[in-house]
């Protein structure tokens, strides 16, 4: 069970197309697959591994295998978005890699959104946020509930299997207005010195959260026209 499920008593997700949220994501990023998974990585890792120099070809496999057991968990978690990033540390010109899961759930409730946020606070176990924290903050008159910290994630390619890998982990939890849905933002890097320069994009990328779909774009050809 994910942190985010435990905070709701259960995994939640959404099934019902009409209920969707709007998001601006942030550069960097590109989506990976979260059906046809299997099929998709088997047909990536015979491309990669055919045209990858030698010495690379035998981390294929099991970088693939990785990759496949974490879709496949978010696919059956109702995650919505994966993408995996690639950013320059500005610090130290550090190339980090990331993951960035945006899911929707049903918190079986509706009222205060901050009220319920509240709530999930309380339930926060301090012994998943190593070297973290959680604060329920206003973000441009919204309540958001962000989790900080470092978890440590089985490694399933290993063969001991108490092996785990350290990731520095930030979630941004955003109600809807009146409370009955919830969207899940989770960043996760194995870089765990850099991890904390990604707390500005991550609250940019919560303040975009949208339960609403927004405007058409203008027809533009119809004004060009209009104007003559």
């Amino acid at each position: 069970m994910s942190r985010i499920d435990a905070l709701l008593g259960g995994s939640r997700p959404v099934s019902d197309e009409s209920r969707q949220i709007w998001v601006n994501l942030p550069e960097g990023y590109t989506a990976l697959p979260l059906t046809d998974v299997s099929g998709t990585l088997e047909r990536a890792a015979a491309i990669v591994a055919e045209f990858a120099p030698e010495p690379l070809r035998e981390l294929v496999a099991p970088t693939a295998d990785l990759l496949e057991f974490l879709l496949l968990e978010l696919s059956e978690r109702g995650a919505s978005y994966c993408g995996l990033g690639q950013h320059i540390s500005p610090v130290d010109g550090t190339l980090v890699s990331s993951t960035l899961v945006v899911s929707l759930h049903s918190t079986n409730a509706s009222g205060d959104p901050k009220q319920l946020l509240g709530e999930m606070a309380k339930r926060v176990d301090p012994a998943s946020l190593e070297d973290g924290d959680a604060e329920l903050v206003d973000l441009l008159g919204n309540p958001v509930l962000f989790l900080e910290g470092v978890r440590r994630l089985p490694m399933p390619e290993n063969d001991d299997p108490s092996a785990t890998s350290p990731l520095f982990t930030m979630e941004a939890l955003v109600p809807s207005p009146d409370g009955d849905l919830l969207a899940a933002i989770e960043f996760a890097t194995p870089f765990l010195d850099q991890g904390p320069q990604f707390r500005v994009m991550l609250a940019q990328f919560a303040a975009s959260v949208s339960f609403e779909a927004p405007p058409p774009e203008p027809d533009t050809s119809s004004i060009l026209s209009a104007l003559g």
